[in-house]
């Protein structure tokens, strides 16, 4: 192998290694982007959790108010 090739090879490699590097930097992005998404998933069921209890409470108020309207009617 002649120099020349060598030089070729180890420039290639260099290359490849710049690409693997920004490649690495690209997927770290992505896996942070990934972790912020689950991060917000989470809030969201927690907050529907939350409304879900609202929902529940306006039903038991909707509810007594009925129950309130019936017995006054009576």
């Amino acid at each position: 192998m002649s120099t020349g090739e060598i030089l070729a090879n180890q420039r290639t490699i260099i290359a490849n290694q710049q690409r693997i590097e920004a490649n690495q930097a690209k997927l770290d992005e992505a896996l942070k982007n990934q972790a912020a998404i689950i991060s917000n998933q989470q809030a969201i069921l927690s907050n529907q959790d939350k409304l879900d209890i609202v929902i529940a409470n306006q039903e038991r108020i909707l509810a007594n108010h009925e129950q309130i309207l019936s017995r006054s009617g009576k």
